[in-house]
């Protein structure tokens, strides 16, 4: 250790109640407008951690401060309380309303680097949370991750929201509005485009693919006439292994209940003619006289469900067999449609479950799901081997066309934005700037528009697919009617990720920079660092496999646009730091040894390029679930107890030449869940 360093704050004490219970709410859904929200993430890391870790690690502890230490415990003690105090303010909900209290805190980091604060790197940026809340301090904020899709969220946050911040919009809508708004303070004005040109995109893609989303005919007691669908809801169908079905398909049904609110409850009933072999579903509502066959659908458990035609079961393994053999269909069982107040539910209808089966898409991306991965598997486990196979034909076309709107809407935007005065250059990385948003609105739309949403009971509306770090299969799923205006549709999910644009710059706004790199290698050419990260968990989230999902979509949409990020196929995963053992054909030790040596290189490089005045602070989870969702807690997969991977980078560190200083637990992950699993998940910022 450095004999002229000075113990930072993070190494002596911490106000840990204030940060967990400020954590905690972070992640909380239904918050408000976020910067999280521009796109989905896993296991982000929740900004009140890393601002109070960045803060803890800049000033000195009274205990080792020249001003201080010379002083009595007691005056120490009230001076660490000060300094606490900043830490607790900068723990309060919407801090990005609170730009004094950023202010507060640099001021006060300042006075510990002789007036300069260091540049602050994190190599393995996932989400950003890092380098966003290093930005907002006002450090000059590096993010570095070999997934693309990660090197797009940080380039949103520290590259393109910094740069516009300030400036008006361009549209001509909001031209008009300039003189009596009085001023567009921080990312507002690049919100109201985001929302102008969103707008456009859908009266355009009503014009190419409404013709597909029809409106429904409501019933007399709804006063007749017709309504927009909320949601379509799907069964998959399998041919009834029984003879006596004489191989007609069935419905494979988790559940037949629509909503369970109290006072407003309906659910699908079949109605089944078993000397013809026909069934049907009809609507009812009111009180169920058998909840638990409702609660089940057609599902028997471990796999298997119960043929509607014949009562027999239908084992699991004839499900999947069939299911691989892309013998699998789906039908229509229920249309939502939307009342003035609140929603009805409507038995399937001829034309909607027609129109829901055409595909007159273009294209298709139909690059492979990687196999083997866990956490993506069972795409190609159940038929579907490429990412066109997760989405129903009509998904497809709209994704497809909202894809295709995006990309020509940039000729629009740079229009405009030169009429406004705009050079030409500018026009066109503002037009690259509001094309990069859209196309995250489009992967917010796919989120919500797959063959994997469940329709949720409680809150009466289509959930996205990721829940959790994995796709799970969806036997009855939900289609959110994409051009309308509920949860999954286009005006949705734009306006969510305009208005999280607007809380992404806050504090000093300063704009950083995001780049594709392999932190093992980390050769950005930056010194004098501070660095603060949050690495991959050992095994635990298939982090590249994943961002597939996101990664064909934004290929196609900011290919043009952004080609050295979208130059590849898929993702990275070669390099990608994860001890998978599926990588190494099951072999788990050699999954160890690339998950330790990588480590090893990446912080034995970063050792060299930190600023020794401060320490390295890493985050790894002790126990870890998807943190943004809820999810399982009871450790890694495949057996691998989540010791090991903390073990395993805690060797790599030391053997790197680092001293471990202080750890602390602290609590990342919302006290909401989608199950409960027992204990928070643990984070250890470590110093060294």
């Amino acid at each position: 250790m450095n004999q002229s360093y000075r113990k930072k704050l993070i190494e002596v004490a911490l106000p840990l109640p204030e940060i967990n219970d400020a954590s905690a709410y972070d992640k909380m859904p239904g918050i408000g407008p976020h910067p999280k929200g521009i796109h989905h993430w896993w296991a982000r890391l929740p900004l009140p951690t890393a601002r109070a870790v960045l803060f803890a690690s800049v000033v000195t502890d009274p205990s080792d401060d020249p001003a201080w230490k010379d002083k009595s415990e007691e005056e120490q003690n009230d001076e660490r309380e000060r300094l606490f105090d900043i830490i607790r303010r900068m723990m309060q909900k919407k801090l990005h309303e609170h730009p004094e209290v950023y202010a507060e805190a640099r001021v006060e980091m300042l006075k510990h680097c002789n007036g300069s604060l260091p540049p602050v790197f994190d190599p393995f940026a996932g989400g950003g949370s890092i380098p966003l809340e290093a930005s907002r301090l006002g450090f000059e904020a590096h993010a570095g991750d070999l997934n693309p899709v990660a090197v797009l969220l940080n380039k949103c946050n520290l590259e393109i929201a910094p740069r516009w911040a300030g400036h008006p919009p361009i549209n001509p809508e909001s031209r008009k509005q300039i003189g009596s708004k009085g001023g567009w303070k921080g990312t507002r004005g690049l919100a109201e485009d985001v929302r102008y040109y969103g707008r456009l995109i859908r009266k355009r893609a009503i014009t190419k693919v409404g013709h597909l989303y029809p409106k429904v005919t409501l019933p007399k007691e709804h006063g007749g006439g017709e309504a927009n669908v909320i949601a379509w809801i799907w069964a998959r169908t399998v041919a009834s292994d029984n003879a006596a079905a004489r191989g007609k398909h069935v419905p494979l049904i988790s559940t037949y209940g629509l909503s369970s609110k109290k006072g407003n409850l309906a659910w699908i009933e079949p109605v089944v003619d078993r000397q013809s072999g026909t069934y049907k579903f009809e609507v009812k509502t009111g009180p169920p006289k058998d909840r638990e066959s409702i609660s089940v659908g057609t599902k028997l458990g471990r796999g298997a469900f119960r043929c509607l035609l014949t009562d027999s079961p239908i084992p699991y393994s004839y499900i999947r067999e069939q299911a691989a053999r892309s013998k699998l269909g789906f039908m229509l069982v229920c249309i939502v449609a939307g009342l003035k107040r609140g929603r009805t539910y409507l038995a399937s209808e001829p034309l909607h479950s027609r129109l829901g089966q055409i595909c007159e898409a273009e294209w298709r991306p139909e690059e492979s799901v990687t196999n083997p991965c866990h956490d993506v598997d069972r795409l190609p486990m159940y038929g579907m081997p490429t990412w066109a196979d997760a989405y129903t034909s009509r998904q497809l076309t709209a994704i497809v066309t909202l894809c295709d709107l995006v990309k020509e809407i940039g000729k629009d935007v740079r229009r405009d934005a030169t009429d406004v005065g705009l050079a030409a250059e500018d026009a066109l990385h503002y037009a690259h700037s509001i094309s990069a948003f859209l196309a995250l609105s489009v992967d917010r739309c796919a989120d919500f528009n797959n063959s994997f949403c469940r329709w949720s009971s409680s809150n009466q509306k289509v959930m996205n697919l990721f829940g959790k770090q994995a796709i799970p299969m969806v036997w009855d799923f939900a289609e959110a009617n994409i051009l309308g205006d509920s949860v999954g549709a286009w005006k949705t999910c734009m306006n969510h990720v305009a208005a999280c644009i607007e809380v992404i710059t806050a504090g000093s706004g300063k704009q950083g920079q995001a780049n594709q790199i392999d932190a093992a290698t980390v050769d950005n050419g930056l010194n004098g660092l501070i660095v603060s990260t949050d690495p991959p968990y050992y095994d635990n989230i298939g982090y590249a496999a994943l961002s597939d999902f996101f990664y064909v979509w934004l290929r196609r949409t900011l290919g043009a646009s952004y080609p050295d990020l979208f130059g590849t196929m898929l993702a990275p995963k070669v390099t990608e730091l994860t001890a998978s053992p599926e990588r190494f054909k099951g072999n788990r030790q050699k999954a160890k040894e690339h998950f330790e040596s990588g480590f090893r290189k990446a912080f034995t490089v970063l050792r060299e390029k930190m600023d020794p005045c401060f320490p390295l602070t890493v985050y790894y989870a002790f126990k870890q679930d998807d943190v943004e969702s809820g999810g399982d807690t009871s450790g890694g997969k495949g057996g691998v107890d989540l010791t090991t991977g903390w073990e395993t980078l805690l060797d790599a560190l030391i053997s790197s030449g680092l001293q471990i200083t202080a750890t602390w637990p602290v609590r990342a992950s919302q006290q909401w869940r989608m199950r409960a699993m027992g204990a928070n998940a643990l984070w250890h910022p470590t110093s060294f």
